[in-house]
Parts: structure tokens; sequence; C-alpha cells
């Protein structure tokens, strides 16, 4: 029981990247009521600030606890967050004042954290065979360093007045199809396993390698058949959204359903961006990619991994019998306002409504605060003893 436990991280880890993500969003959205923020900078901003730190915090509670293996080198956990905070902040201070140099700077920073969650991941991970969802979280590392690395060649070629078109889409290709894809469908078919009782966990090592061979050929296809590049992409989407839809026919209805319409919407959103490639519309691929195929994964399995970790935190000092069970730790209607408010504000986002569009996403993201912050304060209800004397 004892070495069981100790391959559960402290909670502070993942609660402290999700915490500065948590700040990176609300701040965010108050740009966008009060200001005008450059695109690009908003862009990275949702990206860095929020998605990615929010994806390499909870990378470190994901891979220890499914690989059942204790996390090593703690302490540069924390050495990773300055680094990636603070190089989130020059990079997005970079796009909003024109300054690239500003740009490729901060995303150099942000790669030093990067190889830093590698290297512990890695370690970790050290002569072992992890699950597939353990390894597919692994695997997506490796993309993200693409990632970083096509980022900073693609702001070097803006600093040098070089053409940035196929470089750009490349970093765009590489962060969205290969980290957000392969970490996303190795996570939820964990979450799903966990919170529906619905076994899909052992399409993971296929799913996931094929999310990744699909953004390996998409990426081929920039440089020989451009029009093809949606192809690969659509495909794996279809194998995934397919595999969602079959727990939507077949699920328990007695457990609870937010993981499920969460996973079903970011499964849409991946259907939908390849055709929105297809017809050559880059915005609103990005919009779909981003907002839905990776926001409503984000949005909707942080309410499902910080109640489970806090769960288990307050289970060893309080005991299984005194705290509330997860699904109680889990408001169900407002994890549904949640998702409604995110998918309103991304409709709004798609016509140019961009201030209506962030007044919505502020009450989800209120709403997203008061959802994490009932596991920390929930108590057990208690039923009074009967009277004396009464029936």
């Amino acid at each position: 029981m004892k070495e069981r436990a100790s391959t559960v991280p402290p909670p502070q880890i993942p609660l402290a990247f999700v915490a500065t993500a948590l700040l990176w969003l609300g701040g965010l959205l108050l740009w966008n009521l009060f200001g005008s923020p450059a695109p690009l900078a908003a862009l990275h901003a949702l990206i860095l600030g929020f998605f990615l730190t929010t994806a390499m915090g909870l990378i470190y509670q994901f891979v220890p606890v499914v690989a059942m293996l204790p996390l090593q080198l703690q302490r540069l956990c924390y050495v990773h967050l300055a680094f990636a905070t603070l190089g989130t902040a020059l990079l997005v201070a970079g796009f909003a004042g024109g300054n690239f140099s500003a740009v490729r700077d901060g995303g150099a920073i942000f790669l030093v954290g990067v190889l830093l969650q590698i290297v512990i991941v890695a370690t970790t991970l050290r002569g072992k065979r992890p699950p597939a969802p353990a390894a597919a979280a692994a695997l997506s590392l490796l993309w993200l360093l693409a990632t970083i690395f096509a980022g900073l060649w693609t702001a070097q070629r803006f600093i040098d007045g070089r053409a940035i078109g196929a470089a750009a889409f490349s970093h765009a290709l590489l962060g969205l199809a290969g980290f957000f894809g392969t970490l996303i469908v190795g996570v939820t078919l964990r979450l799903l396993r966990m919170f529906e009782r619905f076994d899909l966990e052992p399409r993971a090592p296929y799913l996931a390698g094929a999310t990744s061979l699909a953004a390996l050929l998409s990426l081929l296809a920039v440089l020989f058949a451009p029009a093809l590049a949606f192809v690969p992409l659509e495909v794996v989407a279809a194998a995934f959204s397919l595999a969602l839809f079959g727990v939507l026919r077949e699920r328990n209805p007695a457990y609870q359903r937010e993981t499920l319409f969460y996973a079903l919407a970011s499964g849409i959103g991946a259907l939908a961006a390849p055709i929105a490639l297809a017809f050559g519309d880059g915005r609103l691929t990005i919009l779909l990619a981003l907002w839905v195929f990776v926001g409503c994964a984000v949005v909707g399995y942080l309410q499902r991994i910080v109640p489970f970790l806090w769960w288990i935190a307050r289970s060893r000092s309080e005991g299984t019998r005194n705290i509330p069970t997860l699904g109680e730790m889990n408001h169900s209607a407002l994890g549904s306002a949640i998702l409604a408010l995110w998918l309103l504000g991304g409709a709004l986002l798609v016509i140019g409504a961009q201030r209506p569009a962030a007044t919505l996403v502020l009450l989800a993201w209120v709403g997203l605060l008061a959802q994490l912050a009932r596991p920390f304060v929930l108590q057990k209800r208690t039923v009074a003893p009967p009277e004396n004397g009464s029936a």
C-alpha cells in the first residue's frame, strides 16, 4: 500500500500549473474586454498560457498515476513552471509590440522548460513499459518539442524578412495535431474508463499512434500535395469520434455525463477542423481545432482530474469515509453550463464578436473556478440521527 501511494505525485505540482493557467485565461479575457490585444498575442496567450500550461501540469499527474511509477526530480517541475511562465510572458509581449526578436527569445525560454519536462518524464519512465495512455502523453512531448522548434524557425524567418507561410503552417500542424491530438486521445480514453466505466483503452495504442502518423502524413502533404493535407487528419478524427459516439450509445446512464459530453464536443471539433482546412478557411480551422477540439478537452478534463487528485490527497489525511465522493465533488449542472458558455463564446468568435465572446467565456471561467474550488471546500453530507422515540 505504501509503495502504491508513492506513485501519486504531490498535488501541489499539477495544481501550481493549473492555477497559473487559470490566471492566464482570466487575464486574457479581461484584456479582450477592456483592450485590443494583437491577434497573435491573444492566440499565444491562450495556447501557451492556458492550454499548454494546463496540459504540461496535468502530464505530471497523469503519467506517474497511469504508469504506477513515482514522479522523479519533483523540484524541477517548479523550475519548469518558472521557465514556461517567463517564456510565455516574453513571447506574448513580443507579439503585442511587434518585436519578433522577443517572440523568438520567449520561445527559447519556453523550450528550456519543455526540455526539463522531457527529462523528468523520461527519468520517471526509465526502464519501464508504460500503459498506452501514459506512453501517448510522453510521446506528445516530442511533438511539443518539434512544435517549438518550428515556431522558433518561423520567428527567425520573419526577422530575416523571409516568407513564413510553410513554416507557420507546420508550426500550427505540429502543435494541434501532433502534440494536442496525441495527448487528448490518450487522456480521453483513460478518463472514459475511469468516469464512464467504459473501457476504450485497448484502442489507445492504435488511435494515439494513428494520430501521430496522421500529423506526420499531413506535414508531408504540405510539401508535396497541399490539397490533401486534411485527409489523414479527417480519417483519424473520424475513427476517434466514432469510438466516442459508441460510448454514447452503450453507456450506463447511472454515471455522470459531463466527461462524455466534453469528449464528444472535442471529437466534433476534431471532425470539423480538417473540413474547414479542405475549404481553405484557415481562421475557421484554427478556431475549430483550438477552441472546440483542444479547448473542450482541457476545460472538461480539468473538472475531472483536479477533483481526483485532491480527493486522493484528502483521503490520505481524512479517510475516504469522511470526504465526499468524486461524483459529489463535481457539480453536473455547472459542468454542463460551462460547456454551453464555452461553445457559445466560440460561436461568437467565429462571427468576429470579440467582446461578447469574451463576456460569455468570462462567465465560463468564473464557473470553472467555482467547479474547481468544490473539492477543496466541500464537506461530506451527514444525516442527522433520529430523535429518541421517533420511528
